[in-house]
């Protein structure tokens, strides 16, 4: 279980940030890497690029998501 410190800001943990990652990919098939990062970054300023990336390796290590030919999918969400 990933535990959230009392006074952590909630918006900040790893499961919103993967949940804002997942209401990227969830409009389209699949998206380019890069591009799903861009979009990503440009809607939620406040994240920064190693947020975007813990947040994806958290949903690749949970097997919601796999990266092909620099193409991220999203599976069993």
């Amino acid at each position: 279980m990933i535990n959230v410190h009392i006074e952590m800001d909630l918006n900040q943990h790893i499961s919103v940030v993967s949940a804002n990652i997942i209401d990227l990919v969830k409009n389209g098939d699949e998206m380019i890497l890069e591009t799903l990062m861009r979009k990503f970054l440009k809607r939620h300023e406040l994240y920064t690029p190693d947020q975007f990336m813990e947040g994806l390796t958290f949903l690749f290590s949970i097997g919601c998501l796999t990266v092909q030919e620099y193409r991220v999918i999203l599976i069993n969400v």
